[in-house]
């Protein structure tokens, strides 16, 4: 049986939206750091290793980089943070609906 509006609005917890987003942002930079990595020119490999996936608490924010000093100017000559995330967008839109999926699921019970 559907639920109506206001039984689906009763049985929202934004807690439990919360603690989706995390895991869900965590996926989702790593999805970013794989398709990056497989764009990084490689010379010696340091730059390529030294990249990595940060999520801020609560996962509203996910960031893919590097702490090699001479990153921003290989990103300058080769965007490859900005393609691997390009390349990525159809995988982060499927992380996107299956957290939708879930929460859905959830609400609905």
């Amino acid at each position: 049986m559907a639920l109506t509006p206001e039984q689906a609005a009763a049985r929202l917890d934004p807690a439990a939206f919360k603690a989706l987003l995390e895991p869900a942002m965590k996926r989702i930079t790593m999805i970013a750091l794989a398709n990056s990595q497989r764009r990084t020119p490689v010379l010696t490999g340091t730059l390529r290793r030294s990249e990595t996936t940060r999520v801020e608490a609560g996962g509203l924010r996910g960031f893919v980089g590097t702490n090699v000093i001479y990153g921003p100017f290989v990103h300058e000559r080769t965007p490859f943070f900005q393609l691997g995330i390009e390349d990525s967008r159809g995988a982060i839109e499927g992380e996107l609906q299956k957290l939708g999926n879930t929460w859905a699921a959830q609400v609905s019970g």
